[in-house]
């Protein structure tokens, strides 16, 4: 696995290098972390760097309100990079907000056993890499998804809800129900959920992962590089036509 840079996050400096050691024994193979506190941050103008990958550590309650500042400008400032945000303490709160900020990951790690985080941090860094190596393409005018040699037809309705969660990446319930044509005061929820499940069970199907992810109490959110829109057709398409 390769990682050119890597942006380890912490609430204090010490903390940040401490984090920074964890992550660079998790991926050994020419890792380069920068590591920064939250105050760096917040005082910066900008955050510079070519970040693949933004790692954010929080570690208290109070913390989780310093920085959803931070994911809202690291996003901002890095809108091609993923964003992992790690929850170090017990906490009952919403990971929504982190996703309404720009965070791509959240994951709650409340143990101590060093082996339990750097499996959590080897399964999403592993992640990270593999969206950085090509992305499925959804053809709105055939009404399809292209990538990997094949083609997955779908339905006018699921084309619509990709082609929006491409441009928006975070929807509601309401948002989807209205793009399906539903009515957004009385729509089943349940049937949405199901329709929104047979969409992402095609796609898994056919490629072999998940780019919709259920976004509890929310809606939908879609995993960042791996779907983008396009009107083409395909070089084999066409010569098999012509």
């Amino acid at each position: 696995m390769h990682f050119s840079n890597v942006l380890a996050i912490a609430r204090t400096q010490s903390k940040s290098e401490d984090f920074r050691a964890l992550i660079v024994g998790t991926v050994a193979n020419n890792l380069k972390v920068d590591t920064r506190c939250y105050g760096q941050l917040i005082d910066a103008k900008e955050i510079h760097g070519n970040y693949r990958a933004i790692i954010i550590e929080i570690d208290t309650p109070s913390a989780s309100h310093q920085t959803l500042d931070i994911i809202r400008k690291t996003r901002d400032e890095h809108p091609g990079c993923t964003i992992f945000v790690v929850v170090t303490f017990a906490s009952t709160l919403s990971k929504t907000k982190y996703y309404l900020a720009g965070a791509d990951y959240c994951i709650q790690v409340v143990e101590n056993a060093p082996e339990t985080k750097l499996s959590l941090f080897d399964a999403f860094l592993s992640e990270s890499a593999r969206l950085n190596e090509g992305s499925l393409v959804l053809d709105q005018d055939r009404m399809c998804i292209h990538g990997d040699g094949k083609k997955l037809e779908i339905s006018f309705v699921e084309m619509k809800v990709l082609e929006a969660l491409i441009h928006n990446r975070l929807l509601s319930h309401n948002e989807i129900a209205g793009i399906m044509g539903l009515n957004t005061k009385y729509y089943d929820s349940r049937a949405l959920e199901k329709s929104i499940s047979r969409l992402r069970s095609k796609i898994k199907a056919h490629y072999g992962g998940n780019i919709i992810q259920n976004i509890r109490g929310y809606g939908y959110k879609l995993n960042r590089g791996l779907i983008c829109a396009g009107h083409f057709q395909p070089v084999k398409e066409r010569s098999h036509r012509e």
